[in-house]
């Protein structure tokens, strides 16, 4: 029995995304995880939830295939270009993708591109399982720029209007997105929401006391909605 691998696809054409599940839904061994049309989205997802198999367009918005490829390319993770571009097949190869597939893909083609990532899972296997890793980064987008950021030195994040504004060690990154894709964006077990506008990292709190927190000097609101929540994290115990 063929061994299940685990995949997503990233295109920013939905169309092209129905046409790749259909594909997937017809080979029982494949096990259709998400799918993107937002390259960046994905690119935070992979940080968190790794694949065996990345089926990704190239020519994409914000973050192209190729760009995508180097940031997510693991002895692990196998890529495979669906695009309908054939200029872009040379370079695929620097980024070791495991196929290129042209546009209108047939499902004949597919199965070869799959097959092949099927073969080489099966003489990569290894007998001890991989030990679940923590998450040390996320990626956010800034201006023109994506940043690859350590958690670990997020110290609280402010919401700002329409913009979602970073502190990290003494700096400041600001990014244009909504509150609930910040909270779907970061590791649940190293933030915590303490008010409408702030989220902190619980490992970075100095000072608790009835209203705000501190951290770095600063007093951050703890607003009434949030306390039961945030005193039954922290584990509080006193008076």
């Amino acid at each position: 029995m063929s061994q299940q691998l685990k995949c997503i696809i990233i295109d920013d054409e939905q169309g092209a995304i129905d046409v790749l599940s259909g594909y997937v839904q017809k080979v029982s061994w494949l096990d259709l995880d998400n799918d993107f049309t937002d390259p960046l989205e994905a690119l935070n997802y992979l940080s968190q939830s790794p694949v065996d198999l990345v089926f990704m367009d190239i020519n994409m918005p914000d973050l192209n295939g190729m760009q995508l490829a180097r940031l997510v390319r693991s002895e692990n993770t196998d890529i495979i270009f669906c695009t309908a571009y054939p200029e872009h097949a040379v370079e695929s190869y620097e980024v070791q993708a495991l196929d290129y597939l042209l546009k209108p893909i047939p499902f004949e083609r597919f199965l070869a591109a799959v097959n092949k990532a099927q073969a080489q899972l099966g003489s990569n296997e290894s007998i001890t399982e991989a030990p679940v890793r923590h998450q040390e980064h996320i990626f956010i987008k800034s201006g023109s720029q994506i940043h690859q950021v350590e958690t670990r030195k997020i110290n609280f994040i402010q919401k700002d209007g329409h913009y979602i504004v970073f502190k990290i060690d003494g700096k400041e990154l600001l990014s244009r997105m909504t509150f609930s894709q910040l909270m779907e964006l970061l590791p649940q077990n190293e933030f915590i929401q303490v008010h409408r506008s702030y989220v902190v990292a619980v490992n970075k709190i100095e000072i608790i006391q009835k209203q705000f927190i501190k951290i770095e000097g600063k007093e951050i609101p703890l607003g009434d909605a949030f306390k039961e929540a945030f005193f039954k994290r922290v584990n509080f115990i006193g008076n």
